[in-house]
């Protein structure tokens, strides 16, 4: 095998190096952000048959009257009861260039329908001045039926489609960091962006995939153990949204002791930093929401679980009453310690310690008190890196499992077929994506004629020297690696 010239090593290294080894996200993220721009300002006049009809992704409007609010300064308004928003602050600054600008743009109101027929040619209302999205449409008015259409919603929604493609290169990286092929990170690649369509496109909740892109992240950076860039990048995950806490403990183990200070206080620094305004104007609505965690068990959208009984009524009725999630969450926590733990033994197998993450994410599907279809996806998206690394019967048994369930979850069924769906789903998933191939050591992969170091095995076998020389060996071919 011709060795690596040193033009070889720039060219990777590189900008260009960089955008090769990057190009299938990239272009996957343009045609994700095209079809998602396509259905959402397309899909009502050309499939439903409602002229005009923009379809806003469920839960955006609602994090872009809370990002107005914090670009405008009103800190005290954005974890109100009637807000909404249960996380961190970290998208609404995201958001804020187009947020902070709300005022200046107008809306066009189009009058669709009279008298319950179609009319050729609609009436336009100009309105200067928004204060803040809503309902888009249709809706009606004596027998008149209307759309909105706010010009501040195709920024929204433009910046919420870039901002969820972070993922889609997280994934990636990590799936160059297993050693998967190129041809097989492009499938990944489409296969991730599908089951990312239902968290931004279809719930508007581009937060999710901001925090879980992070956390790949930090994860990346302590399997070549640099632990400054692992404790920041989480933190700046957990700024945008909590879910991510529950890989925590699997930094932790792989930190070890002396790391534990130095994570926890980069972790919390960011999350802390962009909360300190909601705090100071509004100190128990922002504690009560972000520890409660407000939900809506009987909400269309929403499901119960097992555990709704558990959880403390907040007040409410119908539709419209609100349980606390927050509890149970701390159940969530514990266990989530459990796993770190328990993946203590895979420090040296960064294939495993991946598929703890997805374990350790899927623990909401389990416990959560109430579940939204979204809920799934940051599970089925961190085991789709690892599936990757398994054989290819594995890796499309996955991929089909992780599509089907991501489909059936926006399925109508009553909570209890919808609740066993789910889970049967995630956990089938999570044990078709457990069996990754182990990583080739980097002599190896540079000659394959050189003797392969056997694998370490903990718990197995040889003296407490001989394991620290393989373990210090396995950091140093990451280290190479991480350099190439």
């Amino acid at each position: 095998m011709p060795t690596r010239t040193a033009r070889d090593a720039h060219y990777d290294n590189g900008v260009i190096g960089r955008l090769d080894r990057r190009v299938w996200p990239i272009v996957v993220s343009v045609v994700f952000v095209s079809l998602g721009l396509a259905y959402i300002f397309r899909w009502g006049p050309v499939v439903q048959h409602v002229p005009s009809l923009w379809i806003a992704p469920v839960d955006l409007v609602s994090t872009n009257g809370s990002a107005t609010q914090f670009a405008h300064g009103h800190f005290s308004a954005i974890y109100r009861s009637t807000a909404g928003f249960l996380a961190y602050p970290g998208i609404l600054i995201a958001l804020a260039p187009i947020a902070a600008l709300s005022n200046v743009f107008h809306a066009t109101i189009i009058e669709i329908k009279v008298n319950h027929h179609l009319v050729a040619h609609p009436p336009v209302l100009f309105v200067r001045h928004v204060p803040s999205l809503y309902y888009l449409g249709p809706s009606t008015s004596r027998g008149n039926e209307y759309v909105f259409q706010p010009q501040e919603f195709v920024g929204l929604v433009i910046i919420a489609l870039a901002l969820s493609c972070v993922s889609l290169f997280a994934f990636d990286a990590l799936a160059d960091r297993l050693q998967v092929s190129r041809s097989r990170r492009a499938v990944l690649c489409v296969a991730e962006a599908v089951v990312l369509w239902n968290v931004t496109v279809i719930w508007g909740h581009p937060e999710d995939a901001v925090a879980v892109a992070l956390g790949v992240y930090a994860l990346l950076f302590a399997m070549d153990e640099r632990f400054t860039g692992a404790g920041w990048s989480f933190g700046a995950a957990l700024a945008f949204q909590p879910l991510i806490v529950m890989v925590f403990p699997i930094l932790l183990v792989m930190g070890g002791k002396k790391r534990v200070v130095g994570l926890v206080i980069r972790g919390v620094i960011p999350a802390a930093a962009v909360t300190v305004g909601p705090l100071v104007a509004d100190f128990h609505d922002t504690v009560h929401t972000l520890v409660t965690q407000p939900a809506l068990p009987d909400r269309p959208s929403d499901h119960q679980t097992p555990w709704t009984f558990l959880a403390p009524r907040e007040g409410g009725t119908g539709a419209k009453t609100t349980v606390g999630g927050g509890p149970m969450r701390v159940l969530v926590l514990a266990f989530a310690a459990g796993v770190g733990w328990w993946a203590r033994r895979w420090r040296e197998r960064p294939e495993m310690i991946a598929w703890a993450a997805a374990l350790a994410l899927a623990l909401r599907i389990y416990v959560e008190t109430v579940n939204t279809p979204y809920y799934i996806w940051p599970t089925l998206a961190v085991g789709l890196s690892v599936a990757a690394r398994a054989s290819t019967r594995r890796f499309g048994i996955a991929i089909v499992m992780a599509i089907l369930t991501t489909v059936i979850a926006q399925w109508q069924l009553s909570w209890l077929p919808w609740w066993i769906i789910d889970v049967a789903g995630v956990t089938g998933f999570l044990v078709v994506a457990s069996r990754p191939e182990p990583l080739v050591p980097l002599e190896q992969r540079l000659d394959p004629g050189r003797a392969r170091t056997p694998p370490v095995v903990p718990g197995r076998g040889g003296s407490g020297a001989a394991k620290k020389k393989r373990r210090k060996t396995a950091r140093t071919d990451r280290k190479r690696s991480a350099r190439r």
